[in-house]
């Protein structure tokens, strides 16, 4: 009995020693994929940041970016969001247009990660938002680089697929108001694609429309909050998305979105995300189709 008891107690040892080992080896197989798998993916979140817009870019190719910041009081809820990725660099950041509900938070951003590039529009502030946002860009050592359409921030492959990052907007210097100063970026990667519109209104998108300049993407960006003043039907039917997101405040006193645009998006058979209502929202996507960490708030 007790050769018995020791033999068996031998090969439960031996089972334990064998699965021990295959665990190991499937944990350290698995570490070793996790960056080629994580690199193979785009991530774009939307960040809840109430009545203002703030989007993290985790690029496939290891790069990370920023489009606004939100108000001033969001810049550190911008900066603990990015963080809690595991981010420490930020090699774009885009201030789409001088408004502080866009860059009220990109000087503590910046203050907070070492940054690569910086663009902004032509059109400048006196406010002391915007003053806060040119001294963090100088303490840094940088200089904003123009935003204008026709800049290329990004023109790369990752996992064999194209990656993109084009300004489309603004096409003109010379617009009288700050949300049609709006820079707009198209981004891209393989075949799925993003359009950020800031708060470009009427003007602006007529200008896009006109310009020739390719606008056709499968998630959009809502302008200006899901204003009446924007997603003008020229726009839409050029960019033709299968999916809208509004990045707006609850109860704000806007009324944002307002009914004319959920009415023209809905007309579309568009799906609608709403920070407002679902709070942040993140794409992922390998450059073919994508998910989403919410269900949308209206679908067909």
């Amino acid at each position: 009995m007790k050769l018995a008891s020791r033999f068996t107690s031998g090969k439960h040892l031996g089972n334990r020693i064998m699965l021990s080992f295959l665990l190991m080896a499937s944990l350290v197989l698995g570490y070793f994929n996790l960056p080629a798998q994580a690199a193979a993916n785009l991530q774009v979140h939307f960040i809840d940041v109430g009545q203002a817009d703030s989007f993290l870019i985790q690029l496939p190719n290891g790069q990370n970016m920023v489009i606004d910041g939100g108000n001033n009081a969001d810049g550190t809820t911008v900066v603990n969001y990015i963080k809690s990725k595991g981010i420490t660099r930020l090699d774009y950041v885009v201030g789409t247009h001088p408004d502080e509900d866009h860059i009220g938070g990109l000087d503590t951003v910046i203050n907070n990660f070492t940054v690569g590039k910086v663009y902004l529009p032509s059109r400048t502030s006196t406010t002391q938002t915007y003053t806060d946002l040119i001294n963090a860009i100088k303490a840094k050592g940088l200089t904003a680089t123009k935003a204008a359409a026709g800049v290329t921030i990004l023109n790369t492959t990752a996992d064999s697929k194209a990656l993109t990052a084009v300004m489309v907007g603004p096409v003109k210097d010379t617009y009288s108001t700050n949300n049609n100063a709006s820079a707009v970026i198209r981004l891209a990667y393989g075949s799925t694609s993003f359009l950020f519109s800031g708060d470009a209104e009427l003007e602006a998108e007529t200008d896009m429309v006109n310009s020739g300049r390719t606008l056709s993407a499968n998630i959009y960006k809502a302008g200006h909050h899901g204003s009446r003043t924007s997603s003008s039907d020229a726009y839409l039917n050029k960019i033709n998305p299968s999916v809208a997101v509004i990045s707006c405040g609850a109860g704000n006193t806007y009324g944002h979105p307002h009914a004319e645009t959920i009415s023209k998006l809905q007309a579309r058979g568009i799906k609608i995300y709403r920070t407002d209502l679902q709070g942040t929202i993140i794409f992922t996507t390998s450059g073919s189709g994508w998910v989403v960490n919410k269900s949308p708030w209206w679908q067909p």
